[in-house]
């Protein structure tokens, strides 16, 4: 019931039943009890048809949650409701090659400034998220080479009792489109979500399991060109060295700190040459070269793809197609396979990892384990 909140930013009892498989008895009957606990909110509007409920049902936007995100070399903290309004944000700069000490010291410094806004406004986190690039659940990271045991050991011990739940850059950024009351998703069933940054990374969404069972993988470091571009992890012809943010920066002459500063739609601020959408176009092409790719592996019939390629124009965009009917099995079908673009939601971290961690709470049935371990103690 609270995930059809969370994903529709509001429903009416008929809504949620079919959503929850519930009657509509059943659902008045928890819906009291999340009142209670002052998790939802009721609002009264117009009935959507004659005879129609009038009772719109939300998620209560005194709920507060923490995202954390680390991209774009910056290390971002925000606290909002579980909407994903912004209060409050900070972003500390970071080296590409930040190490894991330096990391420990700024993350550190900063939740400290976070500690002081939510107890100055008498604030309670109830839930917090951290994506990071290349996390898994294994003690391995090919873009930020740290340990992560303890990594997680760390955050553990500094989050002072917040729930915090770590997930890789692309599974939040998943999330963030799936889960934001955004309804014209483009896609319904199993598909690739694609996610063109400062990082190019995919994950194949499997609609029937929860976002902590979605698969990411690193699409940006499959290697293209043999002794081509330099990439930051250190190999050279990798995708994300052509396709990446930092990548196209070069060819439309901004960099990529101004690009994050416009936002999405820093392409409609240019005025670019035909040459120099050539080749972007070039650089589409490479980045349909790596799907089709991806997509032998793992066949399935959708691509949702979010990133500065949704800036450009259908036919630009169909570069991407033509590199995938390169690289596919049997070539591009349209009839078996659509190719979506949804909004790229470029220089916006941390708030990705604000809506994880609002679908983190909403996972959780909007339980606060801190009291129940406090419960625990006091029964023990």
């Amino acid at each position: 019931m609270l995930e059809t909140l969370l994903r529709r930013g509001g429903a009416f009892r008929p809504h949620i039943a079919r959503d929850a498989q519930l009657t509509e008895a059943s659902v008045s009957r928890i819906l009291a009890e999340l009142r209670k606990e002052e998790i939802v909110d009721e609002i009264r509007q117009p009935a959507p048809y004659a005879g129609g409920p009038t009772a719109l049902i939300t998620l209560s936007n005194n709920i507060y949650v923490a995202g954390i995100e680390l991209s774009n070399n910056r290390l971002s903290f925000s606290i909002g409701d579980v909407s994903g309004t912004i209060d409050y944000v900070e972003r500390v700069p970071v080296s590409p090659q930040l190490d894991q000490a330096e990391f420990e010291r700024i993350f550190t410094g900063c939740l400290a400034t976070m500690g002081k806004w939510t107890a100055k406004r008498g604030v309670s986190v109830r839930q917090a998220a951290f994506s990071l690039p290349g996390y898994s659940n294994a003690n391995t990271n090919p873009i930020f080479p740290w340990d992560m045991e303890r990594l997680r050991s760390f955050l553990s011990d500094t989050m002072q009792g917040v729930p915090l739940s770590i997930t890789n850059s692309v599974i939040a950024q998943a999330a963030f489109h799936r889960y934001s009351g955004n309804s014209s998703y483009p896609a319904t069933g199993d598909h690739l979500f694609l996610f063109v940054g400062h990082g190019v990374a995919g994950v194949i969404v499997n609609e029937s399991a929860t976002i902590e069972a979605f698969s990411p993988f690193e699409l940006g470091h499959m290697v293209l060109e043999r002794n081509g571009l330099a990439c930051r992890c250190g190999h050279h012809g990798c995708l994300e060295a052509y396709t990446s943010l930092r990548a196209i920066s070069k060819i439309v002459g901004v960099s990529e700190t101004e690009i994050l500063q416009r936002g999405d739609r820093f392409l409609d601020q240019l005025e670019l040459k035909a040459e120099t959408r050539e080749q972007l176009r070039e650089r589409l092409f490479l980045l349909g070269l790596g799907t089709g790719n991806a997509l032998n592996l793992h066949p399935l019939p959708s691509v949702v793809i979010s990133g500065w390629p949704s800036l450009l124009a259908p036919e630009d965009r169909q570069a991407i197609i033509e590199g995938m009917n390169e690289s596919l099995l049997g070539g591009f079908d349209a009839k078996r396979m659509q190719v979506s673009f949804i909004a790229p939601s470029i220089g916006t971290d941390p708030q990705a990892a604000l809506n994880y961690a609002a679908y983190c709470f909403v996972r959780a049935g909007g339980l606060d384990t801190r009291a129940e371990e406090r419960h625990v103690e006091e029964n023990a």
